[in-house]
């Protein structure tokens, strides 16, 4: 009778999937505020900042050559200027901040190793069908082989 009783308990005590829906919805419309703190706890939305550079060169080529006369001591001195190239260098900052649902990457994670499961179940399965057709097949060619000596 005790083991009966220690049974009963036991199996009144697991929770179903649809149990924990139900109950989860009974104390969201009682007390919203208490799911809302224990999501926000346990699924924080982390803040992340990038910050990236765009360099723009701008370049500008002088190809005027520029001649420059002097008098210097009753001598005409001729300075030349060779053309040259001025560089500038632009560079813009720009911050992204993104905002990441770390509640929806917890979900989706899950789906992903249930998914992942799967896949490795199906090749393991598609690995032990290719092994069962290949031994079929050699049988076959075994056994077709052997009756061509027979005969």
């Amino acid at each position: 009778m005790n083991k009966l009783l220690l049974l009963t308990i036991l199996f009144a005590s697991c929770m179903t999937e649809k149990q924990s829906v139900k109950k989860l919805a009974i104390i969201n419309s009682k007390y919203p505020e208490l799911i809302a703190q224990n999501c926000s706890d346990k699924f924080p939305i982390r803040e992340s900042i990038e910050v990236r550079e765009i360099i723009k060169l701008d370049t500008i080529l002088n190809l005027d050559t520029i001649t420059k006369d002097s008098v210097i001591n009753n001598e005409i001195i001729r300075y030349v200027y060779l053309p040259g190239k001025t560089i500038t260098k632009t560079i813009h900052k720009d911050s992204i901040i993104r905002l990441e649902n770390t509640a929806k990457l917890f979900v989706l994670s899950n789906q992903l190793k249930v998914a992942d499961e799967i896949i490795n179940e199906q090749k393991h399965k598609l690995k032990t069908m290719r092994t069962i057709l290949y031994i079929i097949f050699c049988f076959i060619s075994i056994f077709i082989m052997l009756k061509k000596i027979i005969w």
